[in-house]
């Protein structure tokens, strides 16, 4: 499963990406910042699940990306903010998380992550296995270390090439 640098980057990559579609344009530029910062969390939140031992549960799925989507146009809504592109922008940058996972290699059982609840408990892999484990054994530092810098660097690989382009969607749009 990708570490916290890829989920972060996709969810950035989410709204420079409908920056760059033109779907953020009735937001102004603080809110648009704003919205850059609640994605990128978007982006990683689904991992809360790791302090309650119940990873690639319910927060990973399809289901929790349209709570998140509600909860996100229900507070732009309450802020008196266009709802619909920050709802979408927020339900994606959470989807990503579970697309990333989805891609992820998985050495534990369950494996996959429960990527259709509510409508189904059953726990699905991609198979392409994309993106390494995280080792989450601090308690051996050498292997601890060795495994999350060789799976972040090929994060970055594929992660930030994609990043690059929505960024550059999006500046090429601002600056024409």
């Amino acid at each position: 499963m990708p570490s916290p640098v890829a989920h972060g980057l996709a969810g950035l990559s989410v709204v420079w990406s409908l920056e760059g579609l033109r779907l953020l344009s009735s937001l102004s530029p603080a809110t648009k910042r704003r919205l850059l910062a609640t994605c990128l969390l978007f982006a990683m939140v689904p991992d809360v699940d790791l302090l309650f031992t119940v990873h690639r549960g319910p927060t990973h799925s399809v289901g929790a990306a349209l709570i998140a989507a509600v909860l996100a146009g229900g507070v732009a809504f309450w802020l008196r903010l266009p709802f619909v592109p920050i709802a979408v922008a927020c339900g994606l940058a959470y989807g990503s998380h579970v697309l990333l996972d989805w891609l992820g290699e998985d050495t534990s059982t369950p494996s996959g992550l429960m990527g259709l609840w509510p409508w189904r408990s059953t726990y699905y892999r991609s198979g392409l296995d994309i993106f390494e484990g995280i080792s989450r054994r601090y308690w051996l530092p050498e292997q601890f270390l060795a495994q999350n810098l060789k799976a972040v660097g090929l994060e970055l690989a594929v992660v930030l090439p994609v990043a690059a382009l929505a960024y550059w969607l999006r500046r090429r749009v601002s600056s024409g």
